[in-house]
């Protein structure tokens, strides 16, 4: 009895620890928010395999662009994500809009 009591703490502490190690090597989501003609915040840094959303809540259609990504067309209410690749920074903006201006910092 002890010896199987003892089998399912040690089988409770090992998934316990498993499942944590698998919710922390998740990587983690930013957003970007196009509003007001502004991408906010305007410049973002990342780590290497994480997550971008670009959420556009103008009433108008909006990019995100540059040499190494392009969103195309993000129509109002509507986002794009991007998986940060390469280290470096990538000044961006919209195509539509030339004074909507950002930097990705992928680290």
């Amino acid at each position: 009895m002890r010896r199987a009591n003892l089998a399912v703490a040690l089988s409770l502490i090992v998934c316990t620890a498993v499942s944590e190690a698998a919710v922390r090597a998740r990587p983690k989501t930013h957003t970007v928010i196009m509003e007001s003609m502004e991408f906010r915040p305007n410049t973002l840094t990342v780590k290497s395999g994480e997550k971008i959303v670009w959420v556009n809540k103008d009433l108008v259609p909006h990019t995100a662009t540059t040499d190494s990504f392009d969103s195309m067309t993000i129509p109002a209410g509507k986002s794009w994500t991007y998986t940060a690749q390469a280290k470096g920074d990538f000044p961006y903006g919209c195509t539509f809009h030339p004074t909507m201006r950002g930097t990705l910092r992928v680290r």
